[in-house]
């Protein structure tokens, strides 16, 4: 899914000597207004240089925003990322199976065990 977003406005600020933060203001192609922001690591001259974002489902948005932050204009491809990570866990699909692995064999060794218990 190729979306498209203007960046309306960036507001930057200094954290700390090797921190920052970043915001956009963005509009997408449907003309629905919305801010993301994220954690900047600042070089020796106070530079942004990197970035990061709690959220893993806005990492490609915020990635390209911050690469992207001289152009007016950014589109972002979501089809691979999304097809990675789950939108309601915020979480990798492989974390998500791998969780609901661990489940199974819970309840499976609970049944087990009521098994047992009643076949005494």
């Amino acid at each position: 899914m190729l979306k498209k977003f203007m960046i309306e406005k960036i507001d930057q600020e200094q954290l700390t000597d090797t921190t920052g933060i970043i915001v956009f203001h963005l509009v997408d192609e449907n003309g629905d207004h919305r801010t993301v922001s994220g954690n900047t690591f600042l070089d020796e001259n106070k530079q942004a240089q990197g970035i990061s974002t709690e959220s893993i489902r806005e990492l490609p948005l915020i990635e390209s925003l911050f690469s992207n932050r001289d152009k007016k204009i950014v589109e972002v491809e979501f089809d691979h990322f999304n097809k990675v990570y789950d939108r309601e866990t915020d979480t990798t699909i492989n974390k998500k199976a791998y969780d609901a692995v661990l489940k199974m064999q819970n309840e499976n060794k609970f049944s087990q065990k009521l098994s047992r218990f009643f076949s005494r």
